[in-house]
């Protein structure tokens, strides 16, 4: 009678636990399918294969501009075209990237598809965002940007513990968890009025305020060494397929310095740096917060962009 009930009771767990894993699986599917629709950003992501190819193409000049939020809203890749006439712009920047994600997302999609190439590619950074100390993401790695086969080195992708690994293989493998912050963001804005006004003005007193954006968590009373080893590589294998690397400090409205060691790169790594942290008839009126220029602000920060790529383009001829 025991062992009866016993075989019973295993069988039931072993129904449910199949029964969880079944419903598991069917939301999972059933989210990749949909997902572009839950944000603009996550719609962004997966055009950008397309987006690099239909400009990426070897016959003709090309230019990727590429970036974050900063970039997305301070330059009008139709202003760039239209200064840089014959050549097909790009524009990609997908919110809250740096090094680690832009590292992936230009070696799968750039360096190691044969029908790309790229005369230019032009990266807008803050703070210390190209720098081996930057944050990384786990999730946001392995579930939008990496492959499975990064983790054949994980520190060469920012993976520094077996948590991080852990992390980046469940959003790898579960598409739930990868995009757990977009279904959270997704159910308050429908149930809590104001909610992403609130959550926008909190990331931007965050962001101009204490440890700069970009920094990798630290102890407050150790000063950061920043590095920038991994970037340095990621612009070799740029140069190596013939792709020549410019990179663009861009405005905010708390002051940063560029890191002596990234300026070094321009003569050790034939890289670019532009400097826009200052520009000129840019001001104040031209944020919607810290960070993020306004549509005047764009034309104002674009026009000088292109001023300065016209330049340097023509002089790399």
């Amino acid at each position: 009678m025991i062992s009866r009930l016993g075989a019973l009771l295993r069988a039931t767990e072993t129904r449910v636990v199949f029964a969880l894993l079944a419903a598991i699986a069917l939301v999972d599917i059933g989210l990749r399918l949909v997902e572009s629709r839950l944000s603009g950003n996550l719609a962004h992501i997966a055009e950008i294969p397309g987006l690099i190819e239909a400009a990426g193409r070897p016959e003709s000049h090309s230019l990727l501009l590429l970036g974050n939020s900063l970039t997305h809203n301070g330059v009008s890749a139709s202003v760039i075209g239209g200064v840089l006439p014959g050549v097909s712009v790009a524009k990609v920047t997908p919110d809250g990237t740096g090094l680690w994600d832009w590292q992936c997302l230009l070696d799968h999609q750039v360096i190691e598809r044969r029908e790309v190439q790229f005369d230019t590619v032009v990266i807008g950074f803050a703070w210390h965002l190209l720098s081996d100390q930057a944050r990384n993401d786990p999730s946001r790695l392995g579930g939008l940007y990496c492959r499975m086969s990064d983790l054949a080195n994980p520190r060469t992708i920012g993976l520094e513990t077996g948590g991080d690994i852990g992390e980046f293989v469940t959003a790898a493998v579960l598409r739930t968890y990868a995009l757990r912050d977009t279904l959270r963001n997704r159910f308050f804005q429908r149930l809590v009025p104001g909610y992403e006004t609130f959550t926008q003005a909190g990331n931007s007193a965050r962001a101009g305020a204490g440890e700069q954006p970009g920094d990798a968590a630290h102890d407050p009373g150790e000063p950061v060494v920043h590095s920038y080893r991994t970037f340095a590589g990621l612009v070799d294998r740029l140069r190596s397929k013939g792709t020549q690397v410019i990179v663009v400090a861009m405005p905010v409205q708390a002051a940063y310095e560029i890191d002596p060691e990234l300026r070094e790169l321009a003569t050790t790594h034939s890289l670019t740096v532009i400097d826009l942290r200052k520009v000129e008839g840019l001001n104040g009126s031209h944020y919607v917060d810290e960070m993020h220029l306004n549509r005047a602000g764009q034309q104002i920060l674009s026009k000088a962009l292109a001023a300065d790529l016209r330049a340097e383009l023509a002089s790399a001829t």
